[in-house]
């Protein structure tokens, strides 16, 4: 059976998230396995088949020795901004949270594009794939749990089967996606989720006139509180993520426009018109500590 720690901190599905406004501090936040299944076991993250992204930054080719294992760099678009429905809010928050004072959304599309987790090196006899990289959405409702504040992941596509497995398996209700990419457009970004001939959520960035990268260390992340089953509980999951001395995080500061098919059942919180948005990259391992909330 693979070492829980080593799961948490290394290979199941991590979401890295960072969302700040302009007049605020950046609010950042990541998910790893844990928790309690309905009859209080712990529930045991594995993995399944992996395949590649590409378009991805390079990766300055390094012995794998002396790099850190772990997933070690991504980039994205981050927004947040109020709910346009408290009704429909109030309504995709599970009943066991409380919403905050005042309810935030974040959106996201990331690319996890630098992962070191060799997994048919370190337990070859379970015949495990390596981790790989992969891309990314998700819609979050911040949350009080407790009277704890913290963020509740309503929808979570990937372009991974293994970071749709892992993911699964500790609360977060992922589906893999047809298509997610991430590119570069006009000077800014655009990140898009398609499914099914649909595209379900599309992130347009622009760039500050005249902004640059502010770059500094990563703070401790809020937690993330999650139904095991996905969607369903009863158990909820609550993880913590713990950064290294070294990770660092650049953030070029935004808006966004955000899209999204009035058939998904959260569209009706997007709002109309541009919201302050970052696009932000993450370097460094990060270790998460996964635990069943109080």
């Amino acid at each position: 059976m693979l070492d829980r720690t080593y799961v948490c901190r290394s290979f199941v599905s991590r979401v890295a998230v960072a969302v700040a406004l302009l007049s605020a501090a950046g609010v950042a936040f990541a998910a790893c396995g844990g928790g309690e299944e309905s009859d209080g076991a712990p529930a045991d993250p594995t993995v399944a088949a992996a395949t590649p992204t590409s378009e991805s930054p390079a990766v300055t080719p390094t012995a794998e020795g002396e790099r850190p294992t772990g997933f070690l760099g991504q980039h994205g678009i981050y927004a947040a901004f109020p709910p346009a429905d408290l009704d429909l809010y109030r309504a995709l928050l599970p009943s066991r949270f409380d919403m905050p004072d005042q309810p935030q959304v974040a959106v996201f599309v990331a690319d996890y594009y630098d992962i070191n987790i060799p997994l048919q090196e370190l337990y070859p006899s379970l015949g495990l794939p390596n981790m790989v990289p992969y891309l990314e959405g998700a819609v979050l409702l911040q949350t009080e749990y407790h009277g704890r504040t913290g963020w509740h992941v309503i929808t979570m596509p990937v372009d991974d089967e293994t970071a749709n497995e892992g993911g699964r398996l500790i609360g977060f209700p992922k589906y893999v996606a047809d298509d997610i990419s991430l590119d570069e457009v006009d000077g800014g970004w655009e990140g898009r989720v398609v499914h099914e001939g649909r595209t379900l959520l599309r992130v347009s960035f622009t760039p500050m006139p005249g902004a640059t990268p502010q770059e500094g260390p990563v703070e401790a992340d809020m937690p993330l509180f999650q139904l095991i089953p996905p969607s369903e509980g009863p158990a909820i999951n609550e993880v913590n993520s713990v950064p290294s001395a070294e990770s660092r995080r650049k953030s070029l500061p935004g808006t966004a426009t955000i899209e999204a098919d009035p058939d998904a059942e959260w569209a009706g919180l997007m709002p109309e018109g541009i919201v302050d948005a970052l696009f932000q990259e993450t370097t460094g391992a990060s270790n998460l500590v996964s635990s069943t909330p109080e």
